[in-house]
């Protein structure tokens, strides 16, 4: 099973700014093709974060932006898991 993932919505936070990919290459001094791949989900694999920290500036914008984190089952189990541990841990210094 597939892990959440955390996608990379900078074509979303463009058209919201009216803004192209090549408008963000020329101001933010990040090439061309780098963006591209940013933009198509199935390339998206890991963002550099002086790149992630230009395209913010140059979109006045924060990386909760343009980040957006998909949760699935495994993920949810994971949370719930350490919602548990955490209740025993809890209730043992409680009665310690």
């Amino acid at each position: 099973m597939k892990s959440g993932v955390i996608y990379i919505e900078l074509d979303k936070m463009l058209k919201s700014k009216k803004r192209s990919l090549y408008w963000l290459s020329a101001h933010a001094g990040v090439p061309y093709p780098t963006l591209w791949k940013l933009v198509k989900k199935e390339s998206q694999r890991s963002i550099n974060l002086e790149v992630l920290s230009r395209i913010c500036s140059a979109l006045d914008c924060s990386p909760g932006d343009i980040l957006v984190y998909e949760e699935n089952e495994v993920d949810s189990a994971i949370k719930n898991l350490v919602k548990s541990r955490d209740k025993e841990e809890k209730k043992k210094k409680g009665k310690a």
